[in-house]
């Protein structure tokens, strides 16, 4: 059983770890204002861009863009204002500024390098390099957006001796919850699961159905939305029975508790998933009996 054990973090380690090569997709957006974002790319639909910039999330209305490309292959987290020129002639030419001193500007546009005199220039030409902020009224938030979560999870874990000597690992499932309420700070949220696992061995069947509540905290490290990994907490009650054949059998309710460590940066849409290493405890009274396994979760944001 250690083995298993060991084979699996080592498993989920390497994984995790390959997750951090993988590159991220970008997506150039571009305002009627002029202003342009070099941004990282999560999801669209028929009517919004969902993407991120500087580590925040954005949901941009497809109709207040001017233009957006996501197979733009351009630095991340960059932005710059497009000049508009405005000539005496009538003409108006857009583009970005290349070079200007006092007599000239040198503007690249979609017709390529174009110099200009400023005595031909009727609107001011800004003598500062602009590096606009994301326009926060775009701002993702998850609570104006009533993103709560629901989801469910598949758990292995194999049990510590002397208890995991005497029965395979438990298996079984759960069904969570998340309450977009009862999120802070874009980081802890509390959560609410009910689970109900099952070991089925040669001396020895337990079974656990257990309720908790649980703190869940989040981190992006890099603003890579793929390196998004999670620490949860979370206490409870279990009702566990020990059967140790058909006509003999032990249960009780106890206290229990787990720390569950992992990674979520893979998300599609509304949905998403999460890979974590789980350690559970069940405290009785004479002892106390814990595991340690892979949990598998996914879910949906409404």
């Amino acid at each position: 059983m250690k083995s298993t054990t060991l084979s699996l973090l080592t498993t989920l380690i390497i994984f995790i770890l390959g997750i951090s090569t993988i590159s991220i997709y970008p997506a150039e957006l571009r305002f009627p204002n002029g202003e342009v974002f070099h941004t990282e790319f999560i999801y669209e639909d028929e009517r919004l861009l969902v993407v991120r910039f500087k580590g925040s999330e954005y949901k941009v209305p497809k109709k207040d863009l001017e233009y957006y490309n996501l197979v733009n292959n351009g630095q991340t987290n960059n932005s710059y204002k497009i000049a508009i020129l405005s000539l005496k002639n009538g003409s108006v030419i857009k583009g970005t500024i290349a070079d200007k001193n006092k007599d000239e500007v040198i503007i690249k546009s979609e017709l390529g390098f174009l110099t200009i005199n400023r005595s031909e220039i009727k609107n001011t030409v800004s003598e500062a390099d602009d590096r606009p902020e994301f326009p926060i009224v775009y701002l993702a938030n998850d609570k104006l957006d009533n993103q709560t979560r629901v989801g469910g999870s598949i758990t292995y874990l194999p049990l510590f001796p002397p208890l995991g000597n005497q029965t395979p690992p438990l298996f079984g499932l759960s069904a969570f919850t998340e309450p977009a309420f009862l999120r802070f700070k874009n980081t802890y949220q509390l959560g609410f699961k009910f689970e109900y696992l099952q070991s089925t061995g040669p001396l020895k069947e337990v079974t656990t159905q257990s309720g908790y509540v649980y703190l869940h905290q989040s981190k992006v490290f890099q603003s890579n939305p793929l390196l998004d990994f999670y620490g949860i907490v979370g206490i409870g009650t279990s009702s566990v029975t020990y059967r140790f054949d058909q006509n003999n059998a032990k249960n009780g309710t106890n206290p229990s508790a787990y720390i569950e460590l992992g990674w979520q940066g893979l998300k599609y849409g509304p949905s998403f998933y999460r890979i974590g290493w789980k350690n559970l405890c069940f405290f009785e009274i004479e002892k106390t009996h814990c595991g340690s396994g892979l949990e598998l979760s996914g879910g949906v944001n409404f």
